[in-house]
């Protein structure tokens, strides 16, 4: 990429300037123009505009340009863990042939069974519990005795809620949406030395946006953000929204190409004020 930049002075004072802009651009010198700083600003917003766009691929399901595919939910937490949205549960259950009635489970809980199904299943794990009991642990009695009691309910026409929600299509940490607001660009406002705005919304002041002298550092600052970049052994899969290793190449690029387009304004300015 060649950029003319015209300037009106002899050679050498054109290499002093041209110098100092690398000094300051570099960490080395005074930025008493705000040059640098606009620079990197518009460096860390790049990086933001590509850590966000694989953050919602990776969501829906795809492979991001790093790479990285998350392993999906679990039919378990989607059916009793994940948040529903506005009426998706009456949404669910209609679709499942599912009405008002079917509400309840065994152990007073939150179901899918209707007042009728639940007498019936009572009916047959305490039949089953009390045969099973005889030449079994009373534990491993109960678990057989309900595991049961849902196979028979489940021949007559019941649904769990495994089945009826453990399938429905949401983003994966996309829960509450804090996390991928925190990783979401700003307002950057333009001119001589551009200022750059945090996301408003939850998550938003949480994003970390640090200028330095001589670069610019993007992240997240939520407090559940680690976890699930580097995962937890035994208790939480890893989903990293954050590069493992080399940045992509297609990001690299593209920081290059917006990163010189800025160069160039600082530039232009730089030499307009020796």
């Amino acid at each position: 990429m060649t950029v003319e930049v015209h300037f009106r002075g002899g050679r050498q004072l054109a290499r002093d300037t041209a110098r100092r802009l690398v000094a300051t651009l570099t960490g080395r010198a005074a930025d008493d123009l705000g040059l640098a700083r606009g620079v990197f600003t518009v460096m860390g917003l790049a990086a933001l505009t590509d850590i966000k766009a694989d953050f919602v691929r990776k969501a829906r399901g795809g492979v991001g340009e790093d790479g990285v595919k998350w392993k999906p939910l679990s039919e378990k937490y989607l059916a009793y863990q994940r948040r529903f949205g506005s009426r998706e549960k009456a949404k669910l259950k209609k679709a499942a042939g599912l009405g008002r009635a079917h509400r309840t489970a065994p152990g007073n809980r939150e179901g899918l069974l209707t007042v009728a199904q639940l007498k019936r299943w009572r009916g047959i794990y305490s039949g089953l519990l009390r045969r099973f009991s005889v030449s079994m642990p009373i534990r491993e009695a109960k678990a057989k005795a309900a595991a049961c009691a849902w196979i028979r309910l489940k021949q007559e026409g019941a649904r769990t809620m495994l089945e009826v929600y453990g399938h429905r299509q949401v983003e994966i940490l996309r829960d509450t949406g804090v996390l991928l607001n925190s990783l979401s660009p700003g307002t950057l406002t333009t001119g001589p030395q551009p200022s750059y705005q945090k996301p408003d919304g939850d998550g938003g002041q949480e994003q970390v946006f640090d200028l330095f002298d001589a670069g610019v550092m993007v992240g997240t600052s939520v407090a559940y953000a680690a976890a699930h970049q580097d995962g937890i052994p035994g208790r939480l899969v890893a989903r990293p929204f954050l590069p493992v290793g080399a940045v992509p190449k297609v990001w690299l690029q593209r920081w290059q190409d917006k990163t010189a387009a800025a160069i160039t304004s600082a530039a232009k300015l730089f030499f307009e004020a020796a």
